[in-house]
């Protein structure tokens, strides 16, 4: 049985549990297992079954172990992840350690992007229920294999990091899909940068930081997250997709400091 208010709530303690700084600093030079992976060993349908449908938010160590013994098992993906390892770095599953390191580090970066997209839903359902609308968020790894994170009736959306206020003008103008923009500024770089008599544009990453604690809010470990201002505008809107279409665009424009 869902519980939206609860839900949320739970999730966002599991989210702000994460040792994002530990992982940061084991991951951050292992980077050796980065070719496009098989469908059969692509952790999305697993995420997505922990996370959004069973809600069982298992820390990263947990999940990763569950899911490297259940890809060597299945027969299906054991012959997609040998195939993989032996096409590509010319050696058997069993040889050494350093294969899985390097895959373990991949999982890590997926997953944390899909508990991005995770956070979207969960945050949806919740103003959804504040403000007594009955929507369904449609969200799954067959989904997310076609670019569409995410569903509510006949509009689709998918969520785009960025990382600069440049990156924010273009997101939000797919014609099919309608693009969320997360954002994951340097918020130090960008005060430096108000700060700076080489800058011109003060007033722009001014307003393009404000923008940013209007729509998102840091978790005490620094996950950043959508808040309940930023779904508010996407819901109030979600019975027309040009109205939408209209609300991300200004989303975009006020966190790219130009509106």
């Amino acid at each position: 049985m869902r519980d939206p208010i609860n839900d949320l709530r739970k999730y966002r303690e599991f989210l702000s549990s994460i040792p994002l700084d530990k992982y940061r600093h084991q991951f951050r030079e292992i980077k050796w297992v980065e070719q496009d992976l098989p469908e059969p060993i692509l952790p999305l349908k697993s995420i997505y079954k922990y996370y959004w449908e069973e809600r069982k938010f298992l820390d990263f160590d947990k999940w990763f172990d569950d899911f490297w013994s259940e890809i060597n098992t299945e027969p299906e993906s054991k012959k997609a992840l040998e195939e993989f390892k032996r096409y590509y770095f010319d050696k058997l599953l069993d040889q050494n350690g350093w294969f899985k390191e390097g895959f373990k580090a991949r999982m890590y970066r997926t997953w944390v992007s899909v508990l991005t997209q995770i956070d979207f839903y969960f945050m949806f359902e919740y103003v959804c229920v504040k403000e007594g609308k009955k929507l369904q968020v449609v969200a799954n790894a067959e989904l997310d294999i076609k670019g569409i994170d995410a569903r509510v009736g006949e509009i689709g959306f998918q969520i785009a990091k960025i990382s600069q206020r440049k990156e924010a003008r273009t997101v939000g103008k797919k014609k099919a899909v309608i693009t969320i923009p997360y954002a994951v500024f340097n918020i130090e770089e960008m005060k430096r940068k108000m700060k700076s008599p080489r800058v011109k544009d003060k007033k722009g990453y001014k307003k393009s930081l404000e923008s940013f604690f209007k729509y998102f809010e840091y978790l005490k470990n620094g996950f950043v997250v959508f808040n309940e201002y930023y779904m508010k505008k996407i819901i109030d809107s979600i019975d027309d997709f040009e109205k939408v279409s209209k609300a991300v665009e200004k989303i975009s424009k006020d966190l790219s400091g130009e509106s």
